[in-house]
Protein backbone atom coordinates (compact mmCIF):
# COMPACT_ATOMS: atom_id res chain seq x y z
CA UNK A 1 0.00 0.00 0.00
CA UNK A 2 1.29 3.46 -0.85
CA UNK A 3 -0.44 6.64 0.27
CA UNK A 4 0.25 10.34 -0.08
CA UNK A 5 -1.11 12.82 2.43
CA UNK A 6 -1.27 16.60 2.63
CA UNK A 7 -2.08 18.13 5.97
CA UNK A 8 -2.08 21.48 7.74
CA UNK A 9 -1.38 22.08 11.41
CA UNK A 10 -1.63 25.34 13.32
CA UNK A 11 0.50 25.60 16.47
CA UNK A 12 -0.93 28.38 18.67
CA UNK A 13 2.21 28.41 20.89
CA UNK A 14 5.82 27.29 20.60
CA UNK A 15 6.18 23.53 20.91
CA UNK A 16 9.15 21.67 22.47
CA UNK A 17 9.28 18.58 20.26
CA UNK A 18 12.59 17.19 21.59
CA UNK A 19 15.32 18.19 24.01
CA UNK A 20 16.69 21.50 22.80
CA UNK A 21 14.39 21.62 19.74
CA UNK A 22 11.49 24.08 19.82
CA UNK A 23 9.10 24.49 16.88
CA UNK A 24 7.84 28.10 16.69
CA UNK A 25 4.11 28.87 16.73
CA UNK A 26 2.55 29.17 13.29
CA UNK A 27 0.97 27.23 10.46
CA UNK A 28 2.68 24.24 8.86
CA UNK A 29 1.80 22.36 5.68
CA UNK A 30 3.16 18.85 5.40
CA UNK A 31 3.24 16.40 2.49
CA UNK A 32 3.98 12.78 3.36
CA UNK A 33 4.41 9.60 1.28
CA UNK A 34 3.92 6.36 3.17
CA UNK A 35 4.50 2.78 2.02
CA UNK A 36 3.64 -0.37 3.92
CA UNK A 37 3.58 -4.11 3.37
CA UNK A 38 1.35 -6.47 5.37
CA UNK A 39 1.60 -10.22 5.86
CA UNK A 40 -1.72 -12.03 6.40
CA UNK A 41 -2.64 -12.18 10.11
CA UNK A 42 -3.68 -15.86 9.86
CA UNK A 43 -0.08 -16.97 9.34
CA UNK A 44 2.17 -18.03 12.21
CA UNK A 45 4.42 -15.01 11.55
CA UNK A 46 2.61 -11.89 10.40
CA UNK A 47 3.06 -8.17 10.59
CA UNK A 48 3.45 -4.89 8.83
CA UNK A 49 6.60 -3.10 7.69
CA UNK A 50 6.31 0.58 6.84
CA UNK A 51 8.36 3.57 5.78
CA UNK A 52 7.48 7.20 5.18
CA UNK A 53 9.14 10.42 4.10
CA UNK A 54 7.87 13.93 3.96
CA UNK A 55 7.92 17.51 5.11
CA UNK A 56 7.55 18.14 8.82
CA UNK A 57 7.44 21.57 10.54
CA UNK A 58 9.46 23.23 7.73
CA UNK A 59 11.94 20.33 7.74
CA UNK A 60 11.78 16.62 6.92
CA UNK A 61 10.94 13.40 8.74
CA UNK A 62 11.89 9.88 7.66
CA UNK A 63 10.19 7.01 9.49
CA UNK A 64 10.65 3.24 9.40
CA UNK A 65 8.69 0.74 11.43
CA UNK A 66 7.67 -2.83 12.00
CA UNK A 67 4.81 -4.29 14.02
CA UNK A 68 4.45 -8.04 13.99
CA UNK A 69 3.02 -11.11 15.59
CA UNK A 70 4.51 -14.55 16.12
CA UNK A 71 1.82 -17.04 17.09
CA UNK A 72 3.92 -19.68 18.84
CA UNK A 73 0.79 -21.67 19.76
CA UNK A 74 -2.96 -21.00 20.05
CA UNK A 75 -2.29 -19.97 23.65
CA UNK A 76 0.97 -17.97 23.32
CA UNK A 77 2.03 -15.09 21.05
CA UNK A 78 4.76 -12.46 20.82
CA UNK A 79 4.21 -9.05 19.23
CA UNK A 80 7.42 -7.09 18.60
CA UNK A 81 7.32 -3.49 17.40
CA UNK A 82 9.98 -1.05 16.24
CA UNK A 83 9.62 2.58 15.20
CA UNK A 84 12.47 4.85 14.13
CA UNK A 85 12.17 8.55 13.24
CA UNK A 86 14.91 10.75 11.80
CA UNK A 87 13.86 14.39 11.96
CA UNK A 88 15.76 17.30 10.38
CA UNK A 89 14.37 20.76 11.19
CA UNK A 90 15.71 24.31 10.79
CA UNK A 91 15.43 24.57 14.62
CA UNK A 92 17.49 21.41 15.31
CA UNK A 93 17.75 17.74 14.39
CA UNK A 94 16.82 14.70 16.47
CA UNK A 95 16.15 10.99 16.23
CA UNK A 96 13.34 9.23 18.09
CA UNK A 97 12.90 5.50 18.52
CA UNK A 98 10.43 3.24 20.27
CA UNK A 99 11.11 -0.46 20.79
CA UNK A 100 8.39 -2.65 22.22
CA UNK A 101 7.36 -6.22 22.91
CA UNK A 102 3.94 -7.53 23.87
CA UNK A 103 3.59 -11.07 25.24
CA UNK A 104 0.15 -12.71 25.19
CA UNK A 105 -0.71 -15.86 27.14
CA UNK A 106 -4.22 -17.34 27.06
CA UNK A 107 -4.40 -20.61 29.02
CA UNK A 108 -8.17 -20.74 28.45
CA UNK A 109 -10.75 -18.76 26.50
CA UNK A 110 -11.82 -17.08 29.76
CA UNK A 111 -8.40 -16.26 31.25
CA UNK A 112 -5.66 -14.22 29.64
CA UNK A 113 -2.43 -12.48 30.56
CA UNK A 114 -0.59 -9.86 28.54
CA UNK A 115 2.48 -7.75 29.15
CA UNK A 116 3.87 -4.77 27.28
CA UNK A 117 7.42 -3.48 27.55
CA UNK A 118 8.48 -0.31 25.71
CA UNK A 119 11.88 1.34 25.58
CA UNK A 120 12.25 4.91 24.34
CA UNK A 121 15.98 5.74 24.22
CA UNK A 122 15.45 9.36 23.15
CA UNK A 123 13.23 10.02 26.20
CA UNK A 124 15.33 7.82 28.51
CA UNK A 125 12.28 5.78 29.52
CA UNK A 126 11.40 2.15 30.02
CA UNK A 127 7.78 1.22 30.72
CA UNK A 128 6.34 -2.14 31.63
CA UNK A 129 2.80 -3.29 32.30
CA UNK A 130 1.11 -6.61 32.88
CA UNK A 131 -2.62 -7.23 32.65
CA UNK A 132 -4.81 -10.13 33.70
CA UNK A 133 -8.30 -10.59 32.28
CA UNK A 134 -10.66 -13.14 33.80
CA UNK A 135 -14.14 -13.69 32.42
CA UNK A 136 -15.75 -15.15 35.54
CA UNK A 137 -19.14 -15.54 33.84
CA UNK A 138 -20.29 -14.88 30.25
CA UNK A 139 -20.19 -11.12 29.61
CA UNK A 140 -18.63 -10.33 33.01
CA UNK A 141 -14.90 -9.72 33.52
CA UNK A 142 -12.31 -8.69 36.02
CA UNK A 143 -9.13 -6.87 34.95
CA UNK A 144 -6.04 -6.41 37.12
CA UNK A 145 -3.25 -4.17 35.77
CA UNK A 146 0.20 -3.31 37.12
CA UNK A 147 2.38 -0.65 35.43
CA UNK A 148 5.88 0.61 36.06
CA UNK A 149 7.79 3.46 34.38
CA UNK A 150 11.50 4.16 34.83
CA UNK A 151 14.01 6.81 33.83
CA UNK A 152 16.98 5.13 32.15
CA UNK A 153 19.30 8.16 31.95
CA UNK A 154 21.82 6.66 34.38
CA UNK A 155 21.21 2.95 33.79
CA UNK A 156 18.55 0.60 32.44
CA UNK A 157 16.56 0.20 35.68
CA UNK A 158 17.83 3.29 37.48
CA UNK A 159 14.98 5.40 38.86
CA UNK A 160 11.28 4.78 39.26
CA UNK A 161 9.08 7.50 37.72
CA UNK A 162 5.61 5.99 37.93
CA UNK A 163 3.99 2.91 39.38
CA UNK A 164 0.32 2.01 39.34
CA UNK A 165 -2.00 -0.81 40.19
CA UNK A 166 -5.57 -0.81 38.91
CA UNK A 167 -8.55 -3.12 38.87
CA UNK A 168 -11.76 -2.97 36.90
CA UNK A 169 -14.76 -5.22 37.06
CA UNK A 170 -17.76 -5.52 34.83
CA UNK A 171 -20.88 -7.51 35.57
CA UNK A 172 -23.53 -8.32 32.97
CA UNK A 173 -27.03 -8.14 34.38
CA UNK A 174 -29.74 -9.93 32.47
CA UNK A 175 -33.39 -9.11 33.05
Amino acid sequence: RVTATKQYELLPVDFAIARGVVVPAGGYRDEIVDASYNVAPRRMVSGSASASYGSFYDGTRTTAGYAGRVGVSPHFALEPSLTFNWVRLPYGDFDASLIGMRVLVSPTARLGFSSLTQFNPSADSLTFSVRTRWEYSPGSDLYVVYSDGRNTASGLLSSLQTRSFATRGRRLLRF
